[in-house]
């Protein structure tokens, strides 16, 4: 997986965001307007889509395996969706090209990811958990590339680095079973 700040946003049936986009956040009890850049809204529907396949990924595996791990995770996966999704809402970001279906990503990087990864980890227990390892290694990297190119949004790095704190637990929980 390539880092989130070099994505470009490979969108069927939409155009990535070319202009600015204004939000509305509170901050220090003040309403402040927001600017966000392309490359930050670009980062934003990213993390998104990779916050939803790793919860995609990790249901599929725990019916496929049982190991309670993926199913504690991707329960935590589906509120660091949930968190990003009221971000991008609060901070006027567009999100109605992104698929509540599982499986089913506007990414079509994300959505090649998935199909390998699910490939990969469907092929026994430990490669299961080597997929988890990947995943969460992956948006570590993601989420601090983020956090350290483009986030002056408070709210944005408040949850990046919130998000970071947690996929540092899940990658700690599945090495613990590797």
């Amino acid at each position: 997986m390539k880092k989130a700040q070099n994505k470009h946003m490979d969108m069927q049936n939409t155009e990535a965001p070319k202009a600015m986009k204004h939000g509305m956040m509170l901050v220090d009890g003040e309403v402040q307007d927001v600017v966000l850049d392309a490359e930050t809204v670009e980062s934003l529907l990213f993390m998104i889509e990779e916050e939803k396949m790793a919860r995609d990924i990790y249901d599929a595996l725990y019916e496929q395996t049982g190991i309670k791990t993926f199913d504690t995770i991707s329960n935590s996966e589906q509120k660091h969706y949930d968190t990003l999704l009221s971000a991008a809402s609060k901070l006027g970001v567009d999100t109605s090209a992104l698929s509540d279906e599982a499986g089913v990503y506007s990414n079509s990087e994300i959505q090649e990811l998935y199909t390998t990864l699910l490939a990969q980890g469907s092929l026994s227990s430990g490669d299961a958990i080597d997929v988890g390892i990947l995943i969460e290694q992956t948006d570590i990297e993601d989420l601090q590339n983020a956090i350290d190119s483009n986030v002056d949004i408070t709210l944005l790095g408040q949850v990046y680095s919130n998000l970071l704190n947690a996929s540092q637990h899940h990658l700690d929980a599945f090495e613990m079973i590797a």
